[in-house]
């Protein structure tokens, strides 16, 4: 009976955990600027490669893409970085 309230606690604790990390996560995209840049160019990106599949090498396209891609990722991880020091620094605690 112990393991199974255990076990109880331990899903309710990783079910808010799971919870509270993903509002961060959608929030700090949602409110993210080069979120938002990455989103507009990106669609931009894949209408130009569909439009000019044909005159021009796709494969340029998806390095290009990649490229910023990779990019992208280390700006997300430098702000995602950034938001949890403002979070972990709050006097409100």
């Amino acid at each position: 009976i112990l393991n199974f309230i255990f076990g109880l606690k331990k899903m309710f604790i990783k079910r808010l955990l799971d919870h509270l990390l993903n509002q961060i996560l959608v929030e700090g995209l949602a409110n993210s600027k080069t979120f938002q840049r990455f989103a507009v160019w990106s669609h931009s990106a894949f209408k130009e490669v569909s439009s000019k599949s044909k005159e021009v090498k796709v494969d340029d396209h998806i390095n290009k893409i990649s490229d910023a891609s990779k990019s992208f990722v280390q700006k997300m991880r430098d702000d995602f970085q950034k938001e949890m020091q403002k979070i972990q620094n709050d006097p409100k605690k």
